[in-house]
């Protein structure tokens, strides 16, 4: 025997609500386990299924209890006793268990076990009866069936008190017995009374048909036990198959009477359980394949959610590298509208000097051809001059030697006019020279004060447009700065979603998982032509 440690004594106690149910093969293999007793358990659906029974098996419990177990399974019937079981944790719950075997035609394919929550005196009482068969004081008393009953020659003071018990066989023989005194003792005192008057032949005849008369009451009791009884017992056999979830017993309803129509109750309500089984089928398939398909598309959608997340994130990386490029073109903006001011004011007083330069050229021109004009009269007297010394060496000639003197004085003043009225016409040429000069420069540089007027005009213009691109640029760094914020809660919702995503990822697995488990405890029933 399978002895499983360590246990200690921390009892989990069964809510009235609480059934556990298990299914195992002839082998003692679990096959299934329903929810609630893999909770009380302790154990997980992996560590149950597959594992022999035994695994719940508590040392408390004698082997002759066991023992009783699988020779009444094995031999087709139920068994009903209260088991202590042991948890995972060494902890340990009892349980009232009632044993099926699960027939399919005619032989047992696997075990149902459904238990319950027993009553404080049960438990008690199975606690002492244990222990007294563990420590070999249990004289005189043996397990059957799951229940106790006395052993040897104990076991015929209940074979002679079964007239007096409860059930219904042991009730109909009490009657039939009644009966039968009654009939014996009516006829012992009829023919008491009438003795004498009896021949041999009439006395054995009286006797004859007393005996008759008793055999007729067991044999009437007899054929009610076998048409009331037997039926009763197939009918409980059936619905003990149905509580075990075997729905392929069927029970024919071989009469119209009141048995009949329990035998027909009965074989409505295993078709019932049979169409409710098969519509929970359909529906746990069709939930499973709706959890297959929300898992897929959930799938799907997370990976886009995901992509979305990157490209957002992405996004944002570059929205915050354009916002830095446009606020830094703005400054930038703003420090060329600045430049372009002072260039403005630059070109301003470069126009007025431009124009004081102008001016300057055009009093230096009215001043050039003022001395031009000077220069002509010096000319104009030079020219007198030579005429004059050329009349006073003619007068000199005519007085000879007295004026010869007179005569060197002329020349001189005449080689002085000459002079200077080649210098004269020399300063002129200088001066005409730099009128035209002082015309070019003059002419140039109005052209340059057109060209710094141009200049202001266009370096205005250049301001004007500067700010309005600085202002431009402030605008579009606030619309990215918002378009940044957008592109920010656009990230949040898409991380809320994933997380939304995963959240679904996580219902739909534990719908799948609850598909599954719900899959699993319809399993509980076996229906024509399943595995």
């Amino acid at each position: 025997m399978r002895v499983n440690l360590p246990v200690n004594d921390v009892e989990t106690k069964l809510r009235e609500d609480q059934y556990l149910i298990s299914r195992t093969d002839t082998k003692g293999r679990i096959l299934y386990a329903n929810p609630a007793f893999i909770e009380v358990s302790g154990f997980s659906r992996e560590e149950l299924i597959g594992k022999a029974h035994n695994i719940v098996r508590h040392p408390d419990m004698p082997p002759e209890a066991y023992e009783d177990l699988w020779q009444t399974l094995e031999a087709g019937e139920s068994w009903l006793g209260l088991v202590k079981n042991r948890r995972k944790d060494g902890g340990y719950y009892w349980v009232l268990a009632n044993a099926t075997p699960i027939v399919e035609n005619g032989e047992v394919v696997a075990y149902s076990s459904v238990r319950v929550r027993p009553s404080d005196e049960q438990i008690e009482m199975a606690e002492e009866l244990y222990e007294r068969i563990r420590e070999g004081r249990a004289r005189g008393v043996r397990i059957v069936r799951g229940r106790p009953v006395r052993a040897g020659w104990r076991r015929g003071l209940d074979l002679l008190a079964f007239p007096f018990k409860r059930n219904v066989r042991s009730r109909m023989f009490r009657h039939a017995l009644l009966s039968s005194g009654i009939v014996v003792a009516a006829g012992a005192y009829g023919l008491n009374a009438n003795w004498a008057s009896l021949d041999t032949t009439g006395a054995s005849l009286a006797c004859g048909l007393l005996a008759l008369g008793v055999l007729g009451i067991f044999g009437l009791g007899w054929s009610l036990s076998r048409s009331l009884l037997d039926p009763m017992v197939d009918a409980a056999n059936m619905a003990r198959q149905v509580a075990a979830g075997n729905l392929t017993t069927q029970i024919v309803a071989e009469s119209d009477d009141e048995i009949g129509s329990l035998k027909f109750s009965l074989e409505v309500m295993r078709k019932s359980l049979i169409g409710i089984a098969q519509d929970v089928y359909r529906g746990i398939e069709g939930t499973t394949q709706a959890a297959v398909h929300i898992a897929r598309g959930n799938q799907e959608l997370a990976g886009r959610t995901e992509g979305q997340a990157a490209s957002l994130q992405q996004t944002a990386a570059s929205m915050e590298q354009l916002t830095s490029t446009v606020r830094q073109n703005a400054d930038n903006a703003r420090q060329a509208n600045q430049l372009a001011a002072s260039s403005m004011d630059v070109a301003r007083r470069g126009g007025v000097a431009v124009g004081q330069v102008v001016s300057t050229m055009h009093g230096i021109s009215d001043s050039s051809r003022k001395i031009v004009d000077i220069v002509s009269i010096i000319e104009g007297i030079a020219f007198q001059t030579n005429i004059l010394a050329l009349n006073a060496a003619v007068e000199a000639a005519r007085a000879g030697e007295s004026g010869k003197g007179f005569a060197v004085v002329a020349g001189e003043v005449r080689s002085l006019a000459q002079k200077s009225a080649q210098a004269a016409k020399e300063i002129k040429g200088l001066i005409e020279d730099s009128v035209e000069r002082v015309t070019e420069g003059s002419a140039q540089a109005e052209q340059a004060g057109a060209t710094m007027e141009e200049i202001v005009a266009a370096v205005h213009r250049v301001t004007d447009i500067i700010g309005e691109i600085s202002q431009a640029s402030q605008e579009q760094s606030s619309g990215i700065e918002q378009v940044d914020s957008a592109v920010s809660q656009m990230d949040v919702m898409t991380v809320q979603n994933t997380a939304l995503v995963q959240e679904l990822g996580g219902a739909v697995l534990q719908l799948g998982n609850q598909s599954g488990t719900l899959r699993e405890t319809i399993r509980v029933f076996r229906l024509t032509g399943q595995q």
